[in-house]
């Protein structure tokens, strides 16, 4: 299994001078700990998508990559789009096995990506039924129990929704389909977000070729906004670290 994460962006919301990545929440940055829960689960090919800043980033991981797991793709265009990042690593596509995808701006507790990685669900999701109302958060749609819809606007035809982790798990089939739809993504509107690509192979898939794991009541925070940041030191990482 291997996995990617994109962490290419500036984070204009968060007012920061570093990549979130690099963000130190306790005694660690979020690179360092997405670094050892992959490393814990046996994950050896990690695939990293730089762009801001990106001289930081590698400094950081020559000093915690000794085992040599991690790739770099660079990705120039970090001011627009996330479908970019996902282009920038095309390579990482070829290796015929399951990935990981993961945005790279997320703390999160171990038996989140733990719940992923042992799901049954070739094609899978996380799912967190606690959700804020407005365009904000992505949704993941259910609907017979298999997911229907997929990003921050959606149609009103569910049983319910949830919010997105944004930790995915894709087969090495499904993550070629993923590569063509962001390739076409990006020569039309190279603005465009990654999920746009997520939403696109779910809704050309039939119903049971996605599902999700209902990760309700585990700490998780993307990381946005400065209150994010803030509610992620005092309230989430006691938890997490525990």
């Amino acid at each position: 299994m291997k996995a990617l994460i994109l962490a290419a962006g500036i984070g204009k919301r968060l007012n920061s001078k570093e990549p979130k990545i690099l963000l130190k929440i306790g005694q660690k940055t979020l690179l360092e700990r997405y670094y050892q829960n992959l490393v814990n689960i046996d994950v050896n090919k990690i695939g990293l998508v730089v762009g801001f800043q990106k001289e930081k980033i590698e400094g950081l991981i020559k000093e915690i990559d000794k085992e040599n797991r991690i790739t770099i793709f660079r990705n120039t265009e970090f001011t627009k789009g996330s479908v970019i990042s996902l282009v920038k690593a095309s390579n990482f596509f070829e290796h015929q096995e399951e990935m990981i995808l993961m945005d790279g701006d997320v703390l999160y507790h171990h038996d989140i990506l733990q719940r992923l990685v042992n799901s049954k669900k070739k094609n899978c999701f996380l799912l967190d039924r606690n959700i804020e109302e407005g365009e904000e958060p992505v949704k993941i749609c259910i609907k017979k129990n298999h997911i229907c819809d997929f990003g921050k606007k959606i149609k009103k035809d569910f049983d319910f929704c949830g919010e997105s982790v944004g930790f995915f798990k894709f087969s090495y089939e499904v993550s070629k389909k993923l590569l063509v739809k962001a390739k076409e993504i990006m020569r039309s509107n190279p603005n465009e977000m990654y999920e746009e690509a997520i939403r696109l192979i779910v809704k050309d898939s039939v119903l049971n070729n996605f599902g999700y794991e209902d990760i309700t009541n585990l700490p998780w925070i993307e990381i946005d906004f400065p209150e994010d940041l803030d509610k992620a030191k005092k309230k989430l990482l006691p938890k997490i670290d525990e």
